[in-house]
């Protein structure tokens, strides 16, 4: 059996094919490029559903063609997406602007505005944060939270407002392009903090929904992410070059997929992504929220299981805004091997250059959206290898950091699970191992396990697998063990890393 699924994420869309048959066998891909448009000085950060659609449509036809694969062999298909985006449509599913993503923070106001008054815990309104945590389990901490969003639009554009019959996400909006039916996933709706997670309740919180002022016809229908929404449109079959009427399974968000994607399906598994975006995600038995890290267990396939996840905005895309500084140097282009052999000639600690990694701002384990990066210790024996290496240590600084966080509050995993483009890099993975001092598995096909965990939510979707059978088809490639000498040397930078992140908080408060 045939599945074609889906990662839509903020730099790329990757179209998958796998085959399941007792296994979850990677066939091929493609891979297209996205496209994000900044306003509003940098706060806003929009991309477009034509080119999401567009994107998805020509992938598909091409991975057909690629592979040599039918349409009539497609027995599903399913999506895995960024997620914490606005996506506004009308009745007949066109959007009345364009999408704001998870890196949108113009919103500030409309979340100060709710939260930033009266006696304060963690700089939200007591009263406020106990009700939204009685009824959602979720208190929507930050700019980015898509009900802010929402109530920015609803604020500053009524025009486009008054137009809008649904609030969904990228994935949802994925489901009605391809189905003709408006719908949230479970985990979709929980990230909104209007999904009802009182004991006995289901469903949208009426209470949240009109404390946050949200209208209600606005919210759809909430699937699972095992559930068949529908089946593919004569439309959209058409424009993606498959056979009308494939079923389409609902998938569900970047955590929760990616998790699966890496086979950490049991109870204290931990596991490390690093795209465009990074995070940290370990399996556990009950929604919780920790406001003093900013982290919170999302819901997501299994209901017996959440994901308490900590996230880095720009982890990939600081490696890949050093891959291209590095490049314009001597107007060339760094592959990702050359990449690694300068990592490997430079010595851990990079000479004295510290990077810290915050292109877009932090969220965890504190929210700031005013923060940046900051690249110290330049010296004029700095090489393109010290500033690769320099960079790719701070995004694993603040992955340790991150893990230091969870294990406070959890049990996480000795062994950690490493999975996304720079899991590619096998001096990455080291450096990874030694930073953190936890042994480290690389999973096969790291760029495509999103996509390869909607396929496995899709075949149990299809009865073709249970929930207990993905660990053990999740094939591992390589395991790096830490370094004593280095981690040593690391253990001190460490110390020095989170100093600086400090004095820079300060620099930006003034």
């Amino acid at each position: 059996m045939y599945l074609v699924t889906y990662d839509i994420g903020n730099s790329f869309i990757k179209a998958t094919l796998t085959k399941i048959a007792n296994s979850i066998e990677f066939v091929g891909a493609t891979v297209v490029s996205t496209h994000s448009t900044s306003t509003l000085g940098g706060k806003g950060v929009e991309q477009s559903t034509e080119q999401w659609w567009d994107s998805i449509c020509r992938s598909t036809k091409d991975l057909l063609k690629n592979y040599g694969i039918t349409s009539d062999q497609i027995k599903g298909i399913s999506f895995c997406s960024q997620m914490n985006a606005t996506v506004l449509v009308d009745a007949n599913g066109n959007t009345v602007r364009p999408p704001m993503t998870f890196l949108d923070r113009r919103a500030d106001k409309e979340f100060k505005d709710y939260f930033d008054h009266g006696f304060k815990i963690h700089g939200l309104n007591i009263w406020k944060l106990i009700k939204a945590m009685r009824h959602t389990s979720l208190v929507p901490v930050g700019a980015y939270s898509p009900i802010w969003k929402y109530k920015w639009v609803q604020n500053n554009e009524p025009e486009k407002f008054a137009r809008v019959d649904k609030f969904l996400d990228v994935g949802d909006y994925l489901l009605y392009k391809t189905t003709g039916r408006f719908v949230r996933t479970e985990d979709s709706a929980f990230c909104t903090a209007l999904n009802d997670c009182r004991k006995g309740h289901s469903g949208w919180s009426h209470t949240m929904a009109k404390a946050y002022g949200i209208m209600e016809k606005h919210l759809p229908e909430i699937v699972q992410s095992t559930d068949i929404v529908g089946r593919i449109t004569a439309t959209a079959a058409e424009q993606m070059g498959l056979k009308k009427g494939t079923p389409v399974i609902a998938g569900g968000g970047d955590v929760a997929m990616v998790a699966v994607g890496c086979g950490n399906t049991q109870n204290n598994q931990t596991s490390i992504y690093c795209g465009t975006s990074g995070s940290v995600s370990t399996v556990v038995d009950h929604i919780i929220q920790f406001a003093d890290i900013m982290m919170i267990a999302v819901k997501g396939p299994n209901p017996r299981q959440k994901y308490l996840y900590g996230e880095l905005e720009t982890a990939g895309k600081c490696f890949a805004w050093a891959r291209e500084l590095i490049g314009k140097l001597d107007n060339s282009q760094y592959s990702y091997e050359e990449c690694a052999q300068l990592v490997s000639k430079a010595k851990p600690g990079a000479h004295g250059l510290m990077f810290t990694p915050f292109m877009n701002g932090c969220k965890t384990p504190f929210e700031d959206g005013d923060i940046r990066s900051s690249l110290s210790g330049i010296s004029l024996e700095t090489t393109r290898g010290d500033l690769l290496r320099a960079v790719i240590e701070g995004i694993c600084f603040h992955f340790r950091w991150l893990l230091e966080c969870q294990a406070k509050k959890c049990k996480i995993s000795d062994t950690i699970r490493f999975a996304g483009g720079l899991a590619r890099i096998n001096i990455m993975n080291q450096i990874l191992a030694d930073v953190t001092g936890h042994t480290i598995e690389t999973v096969k096909h790291p760029q495509y396990v999103g996509a390869l965990g909607a396929a496995a939510v899709a075949a149990i979707g299809l009865g073709q697998m249970k929930f207990e059978d993905i660990h053990s088809y999740i094939e591992i490639t390589n395991t790096y063990t830490p370094n004593p000498e280095n981690h040593e040397i690391y253990n001190k930078l460490y110390k020095k890393f989170l100093d600086k992140v400090k004095s820079d908080r300060k620099l930006v408060k003034g």
